[in-house]
């Protein structure tokens, strides 16, 4: 059964934020030019803002594993599909862009266990 490409989605950088606090066990990395943060059974992850920057903490237990200070202000559109190096594993890539319009870069990327779906009714996410 060939399953078709699902497409990609663009949310705001908040919303984005907001659901991403609800669903820190569900991201499987993430980073950026500089750095790259695995997920592992003996870790867990943390979602904070500190000083306007946004940050991700991975942790064993109260010990720092890693950590991804993000600038989100300068993120203009977040972008969403499916991972095509997963294949059938239904893992998205989420890609925090920024940089001139006519140019956008990736900044920062996620790779999460689900995709982000409107919530029926109202414009919240949920899984």
């Amino acid at each position: 059964m060939d399953m078709l490409p699902q497409p990609s989605r663009t949310l705001k950088f908040d919303g984005f934020w907001r659901w991403l606090q609800e669903h820190t066990q569900c991201i499987l990395r993430c980073g950026s030019v500089d750095a790259m943060l695995y997920d592992h059974d003996d870790f867990h992850w943390v979602v904070l803002e500190e000083d306007r920057q946004h940050i991700i903490q991975v942790l064993k237990g109260k010990v720092l594993v890693g950590e991804l200070v993000m600038a989100g202000r300068e993120v203009t559109e977040v972008n969403v599909a499916p991972d095509p190096d997963s294949g059938t594993q239904g893992h998205f890539l989420v890609e925090l862009m920024g940089g001139p319009k006519e140019d956008p870069q990736v900044l920062y990327h996620f790779i999460m266990a689900h995709g982000i779906d409107p919530a029926p009714g109202h414009k919240d996410l949920k899984h």
